[in-house]
């Protein structure tokens, strides 16, 4: 009898120790979504046209990872995967078209410089002030954290062909107009040619430590200007001008309520050279949180049925 008990302890005890040996179980991967709704209307010389569309993001628990899902008249009409990951040759962001085996843009590289203070994206470079260069490189950086990317490069996203992304209402930071960045100095590729232009763009900002204007220019002439208003502490205005090759003009007003992050109101003129045509659109964008969708990647199926219980 007492070998039987002194047996049954000796297997107990060699299965408490396989399990302890046993690798901890992978936490759940949680998601997190952001659904927009996007009212838009367009007066040109043809009349005018109404419309609504609605646009999804998807993140997961790490931040490292961004899904954008487009829907026009209840269709799923894009869906662009961004992940920003590192690996022994340096940070890259990542952006995939998911939909219908779709391509993806060129990876752009993510280098510090903690004795410049600068963020380089591929070439462009980005000088930070200090304590805004340490919060980018703890964020950015170490944690990966794909809204904060985003976030220092609000103004220059349609530079690197990321669209759709609108930034004050994807992330609650309260900090974006305060002292970030000193000075930028980027290149763009003209679209229908080799040529290439490099903007300096310089900041001001005014007592209070919040930024006032932003200006990118060359020796010829204007590419970006952004002036803040800051009208009461429930609405910021931005006027906000891009020149696109002289090919396209757009003079684009914004208001946004930071006390409800949930209201984004736009009005654009654009000027198309050569046409000589004139187009207003006004969009007035609203923000649901959504909880947790299931994953990252979903079919269209999922997606509508996500966005139809979330009306």
């Amino acid at each position: 009898m007492t070998k039987l008990i002194s047996a049954c302890i000796l297997n107990l005890l060699v299965v408490f120790s396989v399990i302890a040996q046993q690798p901890p179980p992978k936490p759940a991967k949680v998601c997190f979504g952001i659904l927009l709704t996007r009212f838009t209307e367009v007066k040109s010389e043809e009349g005018k046209e109404k419309d609504t569309s609605k646009i999804l993001y998807v993140q997961n628990s790490l931040k490292d990872s961004l899904f954008v899902y487009k829907i026009a008249d209840g269709i799923l009409s894009e869906a662009t995967a961004y992940s920003l990951s590192g690996d022994s040759k340096g940070l890259y962001l990542h952006a995939k078209s998911i939909l219908n085996g779709g391509g993806s843009i060129e990876p752009l590289k993510i280098t510090f410089s903690d004795a410049k203070r600068t963020v380089l994206v591929n070439q462009d470079e980005y000088k930070l002030f200090p304590e805004f260069y340490a919060k980018i490189k703890q964020q950015v950086g170490i944690k990966h954290s794909i809204i904060s990317l985003f976030n220092l490069l609000e103004d220059y996203l349609e530079d690197y062909s990321i669209n759709d992304i609108y930034q004050v209402l994807l992330s609650d930071s309260r900090e974006r107009w305060g002292k970030g960045i000193q000075q930028s100095k980027i290149t763009t590729q003209r679209s229908q040619s080799d040529l290439k232009d490099t903007w300096n763009y310089r900041y001001q900002y005014n007592r209070s430590g919040k930024l006032e204007l932003v200006k990118g220019t060359s020796a010829e002439e204007t590419h970006f200007s952004k002036k803040m208003s800051y009208l009461n502490p429930g609405l910021i205005e931005m006027n906000i001008y891009r020149n696109t090759e002289d090919r396209q003009v757009i003079s684009r007003k914004v208001t946004y309520n930071p006390l409800k992050l949930n209201l984004l109101k736009l009005t654009e003129h654009i000027e198309i050279t050569g046409k000589d045509t004139e187009v207003i659109t006004t969009t007035t964008i609203s923000r649901k949180i959504i909880g947790k969708p299931m994953s990252l990647q979903m079919s269209q199926e999922e997606v509508i049925k996500l966005v139809d219980l979330n009306r």
